[in-house]
């Protein structure tokens, strides 16, 4: 029988982005898409971002709606899983208003800026092998 893509459940989504150590990040700069890796945390109701100066921060000062994906593959099963999160973005930052938000921890040196992606629209999708494993990388 043929591998099947079955869709996730919101709270399925959520566990295995938690598990994800990088994430892509979709916006719109200049006129065309972009798409970055970033470092992220989930918080309550929004995802976490670090990013230095550029189009992310421009997008999410302009109140712009991203995507967040991040997958997890098994080539040898040829399986694996994958997640999305859309919503508007914000700054963060505000110690009197963000004073509970996760910060997460940046790969790269130097001043960095934290945006919001509230978790508006979430997907997410695994496929699934009836002869075979399940791949549920985090989990």
């Amino acid at each position: 029988m043929a591998a099947t893509l079955e869709r996730l459940e919101r709270a399925e989504c959520l566990r295995l982005l938690a598990t994800a150590p990088v994430a892509w990040l979709a916006y719109c700069g200049a006129g065309r898409p972009e798409m970055t890796p970033v470092n992220f945390a989930v918080g309550e109701g929004e995802v976490v971002v670090r990013t230095g100066y550029g189009g992310k921060l421009g997008a999410a000062a302009a109140d712009a709606v991203m995507t967040l994906g991040v997958l997890g593959t098994d080539p040898a099963t040829r399986t694996g899983w994958s997640v999305t999160v859309s919503g508007h973005t914000r700054l963060a930052g505000d110690p009197l208003v963000d004073a509970d938000l996760p910060q997460p921890g940046s790969w790269v040196d130097g001043r960095v800026i934290t945006i919001a992606v509230a978790i508006e629209r979430v997907s997410g999708r695994r496929i699934v092998r009836p002869d075979g494993p399940t791949s549920r990388p985090g989990g």
